[in-house]
């Protein structure tokens, strides 16, 4: 393990962030409130509109550990590129401007690594709340078979993965303001194909569920694009191809009756939701036995 630069704090949290103000600022306040201090927060605002930059400069005049940068607006895979090559900490963390952490989360991390000599990747366990704080879902039993779970569900969250900095530099989000849906799931299986996770079950943070986050807010053809890009990405990654060989074709059809499931929730596209359904069974012929297919069908009928 490399020695940290001198100063250098052992956590870099990235928060992207577009015109959500009062979200981001509550988001803020559960880093700020951790029982481990050694962190630095950064965030990258990515051309919002609204009065972020004002609320954010104040408090980071006030506060040394916030770090603000403001971008034109690409969309959060690479403004999390962004933020990554901003960081000085050690190891790399994320929080979306919409969600919290819970006071333990980075002192359960600290625990998690040093435990582990220090290793590529951690990640603890997470909850999905409503607006109220009342829990909808946990996820907090992950084990070694994560690798095989991973290819068929993103189970792996932003808010609970702690990537060592070297590594988040050379393994992160695609270069494209069209990664928009699943852009995360592609760097973690990029991840599980070259390196182990290390995992702690302990629930420290919260994906806030809210009206803004749903997929029908999405315009449908930046959700055709997201798609397309992931897929050609993911074509191109070798370490990956290797690893999940058995379930590339799978995954791949997963991809396109997610999206065909939103379109034809829409029910304005169609003509589109036929086509990608016959791209799903091109790559595989066994999605029309699976859930999501038949309720796109279900749903454009």
């Amino acid at each position: 393990m490399e020695s940290l630069e001198e100063n250098a704090p052992f956590f870099s949290i990235v928060v992207p962030t577009y015109n959500r103000a009062v979200r981001l600022l509550e988001a803020i306040k559960t880093i700020l409130a951790q029982q481990y201090s050694s962190y630095e927060i950064i965030v990258v605002d990515d051309g919002s509109t609204d009065n972020t930059k004002l609320v954010i400069s104040e408090m980071s005049e006030k506060i040394p550990s916030i770090r603000y940068f403001f971008k034109d607006n690409q969309e959060r895979s690479i403004a999390r590129n962004y933020g990554i090559m901003q960081a000085r900490g050690k190891y790399v963390g994320f929080l979306d401007s919409d969600d919290v952490l819970y006071p333990n989360h980075l002192k359960v991390a600290y625990e998690l690594l040093q435990r582990n000599s220090f290793p590529e990747v951690g990640h603890l366990g997470y909850e999905f709340v409503d607006e109220q704080g009342a829990r909808i879902l946990v996820r907090n039993t992950f084990d070694n078979s994560f690798k095989e779970k991973l290819i068929d569900e993103n189970i792996i969250h932003g808010n609970a993965i702690f990537i060592r900095r070297d590594i988040a530099t050379e393994i992160n989000f695609i270069p494209s303001s069209s990664a928009i849906l699943s852009e995360d799931w592609y760097v973690w299986l990029r991840l599980a194909a070259r390196y182990p996770f290390y995992f702690d079950n302990t629930v420290t943070s919260a994906v806030v569920q809210h009206e803004a986050r749903s997929l029908m807010n999405i315009n449908p053809d930046k959700l055709i694009a997201s798609t397309d890009t992931i897929v050609a990405y993911l074509k191109k990654d070798l370490p990956f191809l290797r690893a999940y060989k058995h379930k590339i074709a799978y995954h791949f059809a997963n991809h396109y009756t997610f999206l065909t499931l939103i379109l034809s929730l829409t029910k304005e596209r169609r003509f589109d939701t036929i086509k990608y359904l016959l791209r799903a069974i091109r790559y595989d012929p066994t999605v029309i036995l699976r859930k999501r297919f038949l309720a796109s069908v279900k749903h454009f009928f």
